[in-house]
């Protein structure tokens, strides 16, 4: 999923691989390690903010899926040492998925939610798998147009609906969108399967 603070469409700068300049600015990336790493605390405010509570795996959650050795929770820092931009992913033989990616508001207009999502298409040749807001409004049909300027296809083939992450919530529909091809049907199932099992698990 995607937060409100999706990244806006630039054009590309120079800077390649995981630490670049931005404004004379390097912004640099640092996996966390788990629920009491202070990089995990201070990106609570950007997650809190950027997804609905429905969207939002509850923090005491999080140590269940810290265990698995293919999540990874990845935030990415200023030049002054502060949270700036989270992505957090699954990663399996077929595919990536992208649970989580926003981008505080500090940058926004500057190409950083771009390049984020530029490295993560071209380190993995296999597919990446994220979801959209069904597009119904301005905000979600930018947002589509986002993902789709950047090589993604959306799959409404499937009528994919997201389990809640609480006892109490409720199933949400989403978009599923996917680098390159359109997901078939085995990949589909499988990451279906992967995902109700492992990654909404509590």
């Amino acid at each position: 999923m995607t937060g409100e603070g999706f990244p806006e469409d630039l054009p590309k700068g120079d800077g390649c691989g995981w630490i670049w300049f931005m404004k004379s600015e390097p912004l640099t990336k640092r996996r966390v390690a788990g629920v009491d790493d202070p990089l995990f605390l201070d990106s609570l405010d950007i997650y809190r903010t950027s997804f609905p509570v429905h969207e939002q795996r509850r923090i005491q959650d999080f140590p269940l899926a810290f265990q698995d050795p293919g999540f990874c929770y990845e935030v990415f820092l200023n030049g002054e040492g502060r949270v700036v931009a989270m992505l957090v992913t699954w990663r399996r033989e077929k595919f990536v998925y992208l649970e989580y990616f926003a981008v505080d508001a500090s940058l926004r207009g500057q190409g950083a939610g771009q390049r984020i999502l530029e490295e993560l298409r071209d380190a993995f040749p296999h597919k990446v798998i994220l979801e959209i807001d069904p597009p119904e409004d301005g905000i979600s049909r930018r947002r589509l147009g986002f993902y789709q300027r950047h090589g993604f296809v959306s799959n409404p083939q499937f009528d994919y609906i997201h389990p809640p992450y609480t006892d109490e919530g409720e199933p949400f529909p989403l978009l599923l969108m996917t680098h390159g091809d359109l997901l078939d049907e085995e990949t589909y199932r499988s990451f279906v399967d992967f995902h109700h099992r492992h990654v909404v698990a509590r």
